[in-house]
């Protein structure tokens, strides 16, 4: 048993709330990174204390990008600062949560898959997400591309970020992660390419392993990103929250781009089995070609084999045995009868 099962596990019988982490990562220590701008100012604070997560600015937007959820003494504390109930905390140390979205009164919690950059197969990381009045608290396992990147796009204002609102930083922050989602996309459809090139030219055992490989990892990705799709419908719908008539064409949009995921995963997947198909009837055919050849030959040696074993019986009234032609002439008529063969199985196109 894996320990990612164990620590599973290691929830049952527990009371509800009971924070206990459940990802495959070794724990260690929380890092708290505060960044907090509004149209005249910006700042960053970075591996925090928790006493200035208290003082923060009401006037101002605030992002907290919360590493290591492992970290279960800091994220409680984070829960009593900002009145996060404990069922949230438990689904964000939990970390195999299903993508999906909840509504409380004073908060939005958000839970989306990220694709993790550490290893060659396809692995996601919880990306939890609190959207509270003017903050945002992230929370992940580990570093990743996806708060990264907005950091640099709130260093460098990509976008004018820092002069707007607090659902455009959430926007900004899925918005990442779907774009990623296109990148690892497009590079299942031109391995896929690549595939339905080579498999009408060679045929081999590893084709049809990537063809399956791709399959696995495509259903796996289709299970994290397909909800996505219908939390943003949520949002966009949702008359009370972060989605305002200021930011609300920009989730329109991004609904739009997880709709195309959506559709592209679909087509690829349907490819995938064509190709599946393909690669099992070619090497069908390719067994049924060879299967004719040796049916053919043996085909021709019936009669051959009739003849030799007339004349291998030893009687000693068999004239033909003590002909001297006798056996050249056995020779050429079982030759005849392999070349007629042979003329009219060619006619009837058998190979």
């Amino acid at each position: 048993m894996n320990s990612g099962k164990q620590k599973n596990l290691s929830k049952v019988g527990k009371p509800p709330g009971e924070l206990i982490y459940t990802g495959k990562l070794e724990p260690s220590n929380a890092i708290i990174n505060v960044f907090s701008y509004d149209q005249h100012s910006y700042n960053l604070n970075e591996n925090v204390d928790l006493d200035l997560i208290k003082t923060l600015d009401k006037n101002k937007i605030h992002w907290i990008d919360f590493e290591n959820v492992s970290d279960s003494n800091k994220l409680k504390a984070i829960g009593e600062i900002f009145d996060i109930h404990k069922l949230t905390l438990e689904d964000i140390i939990n970390v195999n949560q299903r993508t999906k979205i909840e509504f409380y009164d004073s908060y939005t919690f958000l839970v989306i898959k990220i694709i993790s950059d550490s290893n060659e197969k396809l692995e996601f990381r919880q990306l939890s997400i609190i959207i509270k009045e003017n903050i945002v608290i992230s929370f992940s396992e580990e570093k990743n591309f996806a708060t990264n990147l907005l950091k640099t796009q709130l260093n460098t204002n990509a976008g004018d970020i820092r002069n707007k609102d607090v659902g455009y930083l959430t926007f900004s922050l899925i918005d990442i992660v779907v774009d990623s989602y296109f990148s690892k996309l497009n590079n299942y459809i031109s391995h896929t390419e690549e595939i339905d090139e080579k498999i009408t030219e060679e045929i081999e055992e590893e084709l049809f392993i990537k063809i399956k490989k791709i399959k696995q990892e495509i259903l796996r990705f289709r299970r994290f990103v397909s909800p996505l799709k219908d939390i943003l419908f949520q949002l966009q719908r949702k008359e009370k929250g972060f989605v305002n008539e200021s930011n609300q064409l920009y989730f329109i949009d991004l609904y739009d781009h997880t709709l195309r995921i959506n559709e592209s995963i679909d087509l690829l997947r349907e490819n995938l089995n064509n190709l599946t198909e393909i690669y099992l009837s070619i090497v069908s055919n390719r067994l049924n070609g060879i299967m004719r050849i040796l049916t053919i030959i043996s085909t021709i040696f019936i009669p051959l084999s009739f003849i030799t074993g007339i004349y291998g019986m030893n009687f000693e009234n068999m004239p033909e045995l003590h002909w001297k032609f006798g056996y050249f002439l056995i020779l050429g008529i079982m030759a005849t009868i392999a070349v007629i063969m042979i003329i009219i199985f060619k006619k009837k196109k058998w190979f």
